[in-house]
Formats: structure tokens, C-alpha cells, sequence
């Protein structure tokens, strides 16, 4: 009797699951996504997917799924996988609505962040070629073209960025690094120094100012700038590390050890500072 009753019981789900509707897939999708289960709302997209393949929503749905494959990828950036499923899973939504603006900017960044400057800037490209002027678009293709050497490129779009929103902070901050790349040492000190005075409490600026002095070879401004960086922001590494550097080269070896060890607490492995450790001791 047991068994009938399993048996009837079962028969029930499955009649249950197969009565389910596109619709009620998606919304089973977004819910998982929504509290973390990020397998299931795969499955779920998916099932929706198999329902109705050639459904004009499904621009959507592979827009949600890919979201989900990627935060799966940002949890554990081993699995590269997750990473190239979205990719797919964006390309697939962008095969229904070539032009969409937000799937094509949630591939773009996904490049961006993977690294692929030449994939991201295509997309960035398409989505400048819809809307002129959607300056967070254009200021990630300047980024990219900076990041490719591609100088000339990255400026004119940098300044047109600025043309649109004179106090963008990337745009400037790309301005200056770009300078520093090709050598106009005192055009990006000009540029950072400026930015300094806007945003006196933001370390990443004294730091950015740091190399430049660095690289211009005036270490004791260097190293007071990463002291005002280390004092806005005590917990990051890089910050030890680069005066730890600066220090040695000044034949300082104590201060160097300190900001080494600094480092490794906030996290750098002392196996990497190995030969760095010995030969400050």
C-alpha cells in the first residue's frame, strides 16, 4: 500500500512540474537568485528556456542567467567556467536584441573584468554607435583603448567624457594616468595634484601621486604621499608594499621590514616577501 501511495505521490509531482508555465519558471528563477541559490535558478532559467526556446523574452532570461553564472564565477574564480557561461548566456540574450543597451554593457563589463580589452571595447563601441552619448560606456572604452596603448584613442574619449560631466573621477583619473604612460610626467602631476585637492581623503589619488613621484625620481614625495595613504586607508596592502620598496631603495631597511611585515599582515603571503624579508633583516 506504501508503495501505491509513493507511486501515486510521485505521479503527482511530476504531473505538478510539467504543468509548471514559462512564466512560473522564470519567477522560480529570479526567487533563487534572489535568496543565493544560485544552482537552482539556473535550472529553473533553464527549464524555462526548453519550454519556450524561441520566445522573445528570452533576452531576458539569459540576461538573469548569465548575472547568476557570473556571481558563481565571482565567488570562486577557479571555476572559469562560470565565467564563459555567462559570457554565452549574454551572447545568447543579445542574439534576440542585438542592440539592447544593458545586455550589451553586462557583457562589456564582464569582459572588462575579465580582461579582454579587445571583446569589451566591441561592445562598448556598439553601444556608443546607439547612444552617443552614454558616458559610462564611453569611459569604459577609453579605459580599454588605455589599457591596449591605443593613447590617442583613449584621450579623445576622455575628453569627450569631460565634455559631458566635467567632475567624472575615471575620466580624470584616466587623464592623468595616460600622461604618466606616455611620459608627460608634468601634465599627470598637474592632473593628479588637482584631483588631490578635490578629493583630499582619498587614498587611492596620494597613492596614484606616489608613483608618479616615484617615477620622477622625487622618493621623499613619494613617500609622503603613501604615508597619507596608509593613514587613510590602514588595512591596504599595497600601500605597505609600495613605501616598503621605496624605503629599501633608499638603503632603509628598518622601515622597509616594518611596511613588509605591515603587508603580510594585511593579508600578502610571506612566502611572496620571502627574499624581501632576508635581505632587510
Amino acid at each position: 500500500m506504501k508503495r501505491i501511495l509513493y507511486t501515486f505521490l510521485l505521479f503527482l509531482f511530476i504531473l505538478h512540474a510539467s504543468a509548471q508555465t514559462y512564466e512560473q519558471w522564470v519567477e522560480h528563477g529570479i526567487k533563487a537568485a534572489e535568496t543565493d541559490s544560485l544552482p537552482e535558478a539556473i535550472a529553473y532559467f533553464k527549464k524555462a528556456l526548453k519550454l519556450k526556446p524561441n520566445d522573445y523574452r528570452n533576452a531576458l532570461v539569459f540576461t538573469n542567467m548569465g548575472k547568476v553564472q557570473e556571481t558563481m564565477y565571482w565567488q570562486d574564480t577557479e571555476q572559469k567556467q562560470h565565467a564563459a557561461d555567462a559570457i554565452d548566456s549574454y551572447t545568447m540574450a543579445l542574439s534576440f536584441a542585438p542592440e539592447a543597451v544593458p545586455m550589451l554593457e553586462a557583457r562589456g563589463k564582464l569582459y572588462l573584468r575579465l580582461e579582454n580589452y579587445g571583446k569589451a571595447l566591441m561592445d562598448f563601441t556598439t553601444i556608443l554607435d546607439v547612444d552617443p552619448h552614454h558616458v559610462e560606456a564611453r569611459g569604459y572604452r577609453a579605459y580599454c583603448y588605455l589599457q591596449r596603448h591605443e593613447y590617442v584613442e583613449a584621450r579623445i574619449d576622455y575628453m569627450r567624457v569631460l565634455e559631458e560631466d566635467a567632475t567624472n573621477y575615471s575620466a580624470q583619473l584616466g587623464l592623468a594616468l595616460l600622461c604618466q604612460n606616455t611620459n608627460k610626467m608634468t601634465e599627470a602631476l598637474e592632473r593628479i595634484t588637482l584631483m588631490v585637492e578635490g578629493h583630499p581623503d582619498n587614498a587611492e589619488l596620494y597613492s596614484v601621486r606616489a608613483s608618479m613621484y616615484a617615477e620622477n625620481k622625487q622618493l621623499e614625495l613619494a613617500i609622503m604621499d603613501l604615508d597619507k595613504a596608509v593613514e587613510l586607508d590602514p588595512d591596504n596592502s599595497n600601500y605597505y608594499l609600495s613605501r616598503a620598496y621605496l624605503h629599501k631603495q633608499q638603503g632603509n631597511k628598518r622601515r622597509a621590514l616594518a611596511d613588509f611585515e605591515a603587508a603580510i599582515k594585511n593579508g600578502v603571503p610571506s612566502a611572496q616577501l620571502a627574499e624581501e624579508l632576508k635581505e632587510c633583516r
